[in-house]
This record gives structure tokens, sequence and C-alpha cells, in this order.
């Protein structure tokens, strides 16, 4: 999928304004099942081959940070966190725009873009590049952590294997 795939009119959010509203467009342009929580907070499921994951937008006024939270539809068992924690060190060398981490509260692989706009205005394209780096790298990299979690693949075969399949597709 490509990044013009995701276009939503050209609209910038003027600097005091909420951009979660903007964010809140784009998944509704998608025809994704999403949820505000509050002004500050959306909740989506993004379709994926591999099952849904859920996606928390977040912006923090104070801040003006806006947070990309998408969950991955995977639970890592404890006897299986470290050798997850090394797949996910060499999958955060292959990512340009955002990283993985694991949420310890729920032992599950998140994928995390934060963008500090600080009374900038956030950008149509800006907002495109980010949920086209979260669907990929999601897409990409979910094998990989499953291999190793329950495959019993090590982290270097795991990436390898990644890499030589989205190398393949076109």
């Amino acid at each position: 999928m490509s990044r013009s795939d995701h276009s939503v009119t050209d609209v910038a959010i003027a600097p005091d304004d909420n951009p979660v509203g903007l964010v809140e467009e784009y998944i509704i342009s998608q025809d994704w099942n999403s949820e505000r929580s509050n002004e500050h907070e959306l909740w989506a499921e993004l379709p994926s081959q591999w099952g849904n994951q859920r996606l928390w937008v977040v912006f923090h006024d104070d801040t003006g940070f806006l947070q990309f939270n998408c969950y991955l539809n995977l639970k890592i068992p404890p006897r299986q966190m470290v050798p997850a924690a090394q797949t996910i060190t060499l999958m955060n060398e292959r990512v340009w725009l955002g990283h993985f981490e694991i949420w310890s509260e729920e032992q599950v692989p998140v994928f995390r873009v934060v963008l500090p706009l600080r009374k900038a205005l956030l950008q149509e394209t800006q907002l495109e590049d980010i949920m086209a780096s979260i669907q990929e790298e999601t897409e990409r990299f979910f094998p990989a952590i499953q291999w190793v979690v329950w495959g019993g693949k090590t982290p270097e075969e795991a990436i390898a294997a990644a890499i030589v399949e989205t190398e393949g597709e076109a």
C-alpha cells in the first residue's frame, strides 16, 4: 500500500486545535472501526493480514505531542520475553519512522510513533506518513515476533525471514 492510497483532504490543524480530529477523519475515510474516548484520545482497529491491531492515538495538550500506539495482536509469554525483546531490537534497526517496544502491562508488542507538534500544524502528509509507517512496519515484522515466540526461531532467523518475505512481495 503506498502513501498515496491513504489520502484525505488537504487539511491542517490550527495551532490551538486538537489534531485528534484530523486523525479521526482519516480513520473514518479508511472505513475502520473507531471510538473517541474523549477529546484527546481515539481508539481504532487497523485491519491487517495478521488480525486487527488496536491503535490508540492521544494528544498531550500540555506538551503538544501527538502519540500513536499500535498494539499488535500477539501476547508474549514470560518465558519468551528475552528473545522477543532481542527480536524487537533487531527490528528497530530496520525501521525509519517509529519504533517497536513491549508494553509490559499486557506483554504485547507495540509500534509507537510520537510527533512533537508544539503549536505547529499537523499536515495531511505527516499523518499519511505516520499511518503508512504503522501499517507497513507492523505487517512486515509481526511474523518475526511470532516466529520467535511460537515458532522456536532465533531472533536472527526471524528477522532474516521477515526481510526475505518483504523483498519478495511487490
